[in-house]
């Protein structure tokens, strides 16, 4: 728990000495996480030196090869960038406290994906690099009064959503899926990221039918260590120009709007422990 899954090429990188140092005085990389994002929160300025560590240890992470059933979810910072970008005040940061006792949001659902659902998803049209494709799911939950109000919300704006099965309301944490997206492997759209492999969640499809701003959104992540991976919420600030994935991401002009970790049950067991992003406390597993 106390030990990064580095790309081999970063073993010897001068620029992981300062995140070394900084994993010396923590219990586990995830404790890091949360001595990040708490600085973070203090720190109202875009251009952080924690930013930049955060990017450092995305760069290198590997890239899974596949991602199935359930990971839970906690947010480690937003970061104001585009046109949300004034005067490098963190706007979103600075809010996401309170956001947070109204979020249900737990975690992301894969599985795989047939070829008829995925052809009604992308038209027909193959997945850029022929790269295996799993059909994606954010979760969320409802069992608290702030939770159901806040799905009630999305079910009222037309947000498509689908009732989680009752094998995982009992065992899982969650209690509805939406914001579906596909994922695989993939090319990174974001330009600071410079061409590495990461594994993206691509919202951008129309026939995801995805709500307003995520349809401008193509989530990737990495591995940082065994069962925990970093991401980036990665969104165009190009909007006219409608999605296709034959064109060069660069002309949607994807900027990082902010990291967020998934996990396993071993982690989310630690992460509940520190109280990292968890807004209620434990989750209450299978409690109606």
């Amino acid at each position: 728990l106390k030990r990064f899954s580095f790309l081999e090429s970063c073993d010897r990188d001068p620029a992981l000495r300062q995140i070394r140092e900084d994993l010396a005085g923590q219990e586990t990389v995830l404790d890091l996480f949360k001595f990040y994002s708490e600085q973070l929160a203090r720190d109202p300025d875009v251009s952080s030196p924690y930013f930049d560590r955060l990017q450092r240890i995305f760069m290198c992470g590997t890239t899974p090869k596949a991602m199935n059933g359930y990971l839970h979810g906690a947010v480690v910072a937003f970061r104001n960038e585009g046109f949300l970008k004034v005067f490098d005040i963190n706007t979103l940061n600075l809010k996401w406290p309170l956001a947070r006792l109204f979020s249900p949001w737990t975690g992301k659902v894969f599985q795989p994906i047939g070829p008829q659902r995925l052809s009604e998803v992308t038209g027909g049209r193959l997945q850029p690099g022929g790269a295996e494709v799993f059909w994606g799911a954010n979760t969320y939950s409802t069992r608290w009064p702030t939770a159901k109000m806040a799905v009630e919300a999305m079910r009222g704006l037309g947000i498509w959503l689908e009732k989680a099965s009752p094998r995982e309301v009992l065992n899982r944490d969650y209690d509805e899926k939406g914001f579906f997206f596909l994922a695989s492997r993939g090319r990174s759209v974001n330009p600071e990221n410079q061409g590495r492999d990461v594994f993206q969640f691509n919202y951008r499809w129309p026939g995801l039918k995805t709500f307003p701003p995520d349809n401008y959104c193509v989530d990737e992540v990495v591995q940082v260590a065994r069962g925990l991976y970093l991401g980036q919420l990665n969104y165009a600030t190009e909007l006219v120009l409608p999605y296709s994935p034959d064109l060069d991401p660069s002309l949607y002009r994807y900027r990082n709007f902010g990291f967020f970790l998934l996990m396993d049950d071993e982690w989310q067991r630690r992460r509940e422990e520190i109280s990292f992003d968890c807004g209620h406390g434990p989750w209450p597993m299978g409690d109606r």
